[in-house]
């Protein structure tokens, strides 16, 4: 099995913005192994909001870094425990940041980690994100399956309640800041997921919505599907395509609902 992958990131291009309004930052990262010890991992995937607030203004890549390198630091450990002393790396940091006296990152802060090694599936969430997986004719919220602490959660239990699963040939996964809601509603997002449309043709379409939308805000949206194996003559490497960087224009409209 194979993970295809396609980046869409919009950037807001209002020049009407309030100037004292904190700037969203959207970013997305995609990993892969270094060396064949590592290929019992996987990929790993991650999808992050921050609307930048006072020193936090790399808190995403940080937090994408730390994960990474702990995760494939000790290859023998196994996935879900890679994993889990990814997440526990994660939650060290922010736990230190939080004692530094500014907590104001805890609400501003929209995160999505997951993996994928062979057909297993890790994930863990913070915030709002939209996390979603279309399986034939059907849509599942991912994030409905994660238990989150009322109120706000501990600085060092950020990334706790972790969901696994297995995922199957043919499956398209949607990793996404918050405002894909106001894009594209479930069901618009399951009947676009759910044609026999190709990855690239998936996201060409929605970024056909959004111009013809006229959205402005920022948002990261990361495609993936399940694809059976090559043939072994097919399995060349090509040059990752860029990432959509999109500014549409400034007028708002109402959209899918």
């Amino acid at each position: 099995m194979v993970i295809k992958t396609e980046e869409i990131i919009f950037k807001s291009g209002s020049a009407r913005q309030v100037s004292n309004k904190p700037k969203t930052v959207c970013e997305i990262f995609c990993y892969q192994p270094d060396n064949i010890e590592q290929m019992s991992l996987g990929s790993l995937y991650i999808v992050a909001e921050l609307s930048l607030v006072k020193d936090c203004g790399h808190l995403n890549n940080l937090l994408a870094s730390l994960i990474k390198r702990e995760y494939y630091l000790y290859p023998e450990r196994g996935a879900i425990k890679s994993f889990r002393s990814a997440l526990k790396k994660a939650n060290a940091h922010l736990a230190d940041l939080a004692k530094q006296g500014n907590p104001e990152w805890l609400s501003k802060l929209h995160f999505i980690c997951a993996s994928i090694a062979k057909d297993e599936l890790l994930f863990v969430q913070t915030g709002q994100p939209q996390a979603y997986l279309a399986r034939e004719n059907h849509l599942v919220n991912l994030g409905h399956r994660i238990i989150s602490d009322s109120g706000k959660p501990h600085p060092s239990k950020i990334f706790s309640s972790i969901v696994t699963g297995k995922i199957e040939t043919g499956d398209k996964i949607v990793f996404a800041t918050p405002t894909l809601t106001e894009l594209l509603s479930p069901n618009g997002l399951k009947q676009i997921l759910n044609s026999n449309q190709s990855l690239l043709d998936v996201s060409n379409q929605i970024d056909k919505i959004a111009r013809e939308e006229n959205r402005i805000f920022p948002l990261a949206i990361l495609l993936l599907k399940a694809e059976d194996d090559p043939p072994l003559k097919q399995k060349i490497h090509t040059a990752q395509q860029p990432r959509k960087f999109i500014t549409p224009p400034i007028d708002l409209k109402e959209i899918l609902r």
